[in-house]
């Protein structure tokens, strides 16, 4: 008996409790105890690169932005400018619209300076930084800064770019040299120090560039003082990114340190090491004591509610329990009042509803086997009828719908044809006209009539695109062999510059039954779509993978890929996110596919590119008697 008393459920309630209390507390006070100043220290180094690093995001973003200003300012001018070559006027506007501007120059590739706008901040040397400008901007042909010098009114940095004649040529024109302000920045570094830390922005031989409550964030005046702290970190650190530094007073700092590739600059930002020591003592000593108290006041609040709580609920529950077994085991057992303990206390009030609810639940469980089986046969009946007409109406509803959008655009293609491709002949016959009769033409004459005839084959083009997807016509079967039908297209197809072509067709061709011209055009549209969607140029890939019933044609670019928004509705026709366009161009090559009971898949990485897969059954493989039209 006594051995059954410690194995009941009494015994195992109270041995949960204490568990229950103690157990966390104990695995609580055992991580607390556990922390060392070593894993607070790397904790606060941490934090101190984190800050580090948004401090020197902030800097190269400021240097970035600029740097890109004028990078886009020069790139935008070379063929949009009106004039050959950047003039004085393109300076002067230009230091209107940027305050942090305070001088630009224009050099001719030998160094010597054309014009100028604005006043310099102070009187650069030219002598040393103009052989380094000429080879970077002029030999190299890429863009200079120079370091941070000081002048009256804060910190100046010096700029310079390549300027070319037109975009994409090799040699260098001319130099744009452009001295700014550092005020902007510092704006934005005083916002971003932080409160609880000391942060330095020096440059690599030790220079103070800016620091924590600096005025303006600028360091205006010399910081001796900074600059010995400077040293001391880049002496004892060397290469490593964060570590405890002594300094020459004798104070022991954290520092973590961050670099700025471009200007080559550091940014410092420490801490007193004793932080981590204090922060160390105080959590031990607390939570060793909090642990303690806690552990007793859980252990006696265990014993109280065990002794004059859980014994008085265990024993009706056991009871309780056993019935509920039987009401599980038997499904005729109906549970009585002489089978469980009624005490007077909501636990009794729970067996004597458990007594009541098991005759009723026996009665409504006759009740329900019955209506079960009533409503398990209407229901058949009822979903079989339902997925019927579901099945005829939406089959019914598509049918519709597409009959009714194919005659509103077989109409829409009709008037299209007669009305408006008509006028376009007479337009392009007069435009030839007037050119031979014009004997020796303007050029702005000339670029006009390339604007008409430009034009005029984007209005044929576009009701091209229209009548072609508004007219069905029977496929036109024909086995091709697929590298060669590929090859022939793209050879075909004016490709603009700047776009590469690489070519991944499968080494082992095979041939596919296909209307070849509607797959071409259905190809074509897809090519140009991918050429649209790189506009500053990138790598085009076409490439073919043979499978065992299935070949599958791939075409990938390294555009800006496809939303999910617009991956939904790409395929209905008229739907376009072009400035000019159609929106029939991807609906054509669904219809063509569809049409050869292909399948077209589409993965897109937005910002990265898109890649369209195009899946066609294999007519014949060469020397493959397994494959054919039954296949």
């Amino acid at each position: 008996m006594h051995i059954k008393r410690f194995n009941g459920l009494f015994a195992k309630a109270v041995l949960v409790l204490i568990l229950i209390s103690i157990v966390p507390v104990v695995i609580i006070a055992y991580h607390v105890m556990g922390v060392d100043s070593r894993i607070l220290k790397n904790e606060i180094l941490q934090k101190q690169q984190t800050v580090a690093s948004r401090l020197a995001s902030v800097a190269r973003a400021h240097i970035n932005r600029k740097a890109q200003l004028f990078s886009i300012f020069v790139d935008l001018h070379t063929d949009f400018g009106g004039h050959d070559f950047i003039n004085e006027q393109d300076l002067k506007y230009l230091l209107a619209r940027n305050p942090a501007i305070v001088y630009l120059a224009v050099l001719n590739p030998s160094g010597v300076q054309l014009f100028s706008a604005g006043t310099p901040a102070g009187t650069v040397n030219y002598a040393e930084m103009l052989p380094h400008i000429v080879e970077v901007c002029v030999q190299r042909g890429k863009d200079y800064i120079s370091e941070v010098y000081q002048r009256k009114g804060g910190l100046f940095a010096l700029l310079a770019f390549p300027v070319r004649q037109h975009l994409g040529d090799t040699r260098v024109s001319g130099v744009l040299v452009a001295e700014m302000n550092l005020k902007e920045m510092g704006e934005s570094l005083s916002q971003a120090y932080p409160l609880d830390m000391n942060a330095i922005i020096a440059t690599e031989d030790g220079k103070i560039i800016s620091y924590n409550g600096a005025p303006d964030g600028l360091a205006q005046e010399p910081q001796p003082e900074m600059e010995a702290k400077v040293q001391a970190i880049n002496a004892q650190l060397g290469d490593e990114p964060s570590g405890e530094v002594r300094l020459p007073d004798g104070d022991s700092v954290l520092v973590a340190v961050a670099n700025l590739s471009l200007p080559g600059w550091k940014v410092y930002v420490d801490q007193p090491a004793n932080v981590a020591a204090q922060l160390f003592v105080e959590s031990t000593f607390h939570s060793f004591w909090d642990v303690i108290v806690l552990v007793l006041a859980m252990l006696a609040f265990v014993l109280i509610v065990s002794y004059w709580v859980i014994k008085p609920i265990t024993r009706p529950l056991e009871r309780l329990r056993e019935a509920a077994v039987k009401q599980r085991e038997k499904e005729d057992y109906v549970v009585k009042k002489e089978d469980v303990e009624i005490p007077n206390n909501e636990i009794g009030e729970l067996a004597a509803a458990f007594v009541d609810m098991s005759g009723t639940l026996h009665t409504r469980r006759q009740e329900l086997l019955r209506a079960q089986t009533e409503l398990a046969q209407v229901n058949q009946a009822l979903e079989k009828r339902v997925e019927e007409r579901t099945h005829e109406l939406k089959a019914a509803s598509k049918e519709l719908v597409k009959a009714e959008r194919l005659a509103a655009i077989g109409q829409m293609a009709s008037i299209i044809s007669h009305e408006i491709r008509n006028p376009l002949a007479v337009i392009s016959n007069a435009t030839r006209l007037i050119k031979m009769l014009v004997a020796s033409p303007d050029p702005k004459l000339t670029k006009q009539f390339g604007i008409i005839d430009s034009e005029i084959k984007q209005a044929n083009s576009i009701i091209s695109e229209v009548l072609g997807y508004a007219r069905t016509r029977e496929l036109m079967l024909t086995t091709v062999d697929l590298n060669s039908y590929l090859r022939e297209l793209l050879l075909s197809y004016p490709f603009i510059p700047g776009i590469t072509l690489k070519d991944e067709l499968d080494p082992e061709s095979v041939r596919i039954k296909v209307d070849a011209e509607e797959i071409k055009q259905a190809i074509r549209n897809v090519v140009s779509n991918a050429i649209e969607a790189m506009p500053n140029g990138g790598t085009l890939t076409v490439g073919t993978k043979i499978g065992r019933r299935l070949v599958c044609i791939y075409i990938a670019d390294q555009g800006t890929g496809i939303t999910e928004e617009v991956r939904h509705k790409m395929f209905a026709p008229f739907f376009t996110t072009k400035a000019r366009g159609t929106g029939l161009g991807l609906a054509v090559v669904g219809k063509a596919i569809s049409r050869h009971k292909g399948k077209l898949f589409i993965h897109s990485v937005p910002g990265k590119g898109t890649c369209f897969q195009i899946y066609l059954k294999i007519y014949r493989k060469p020397g493959d008697t397994n494959y054919g039209e039954a296949s």
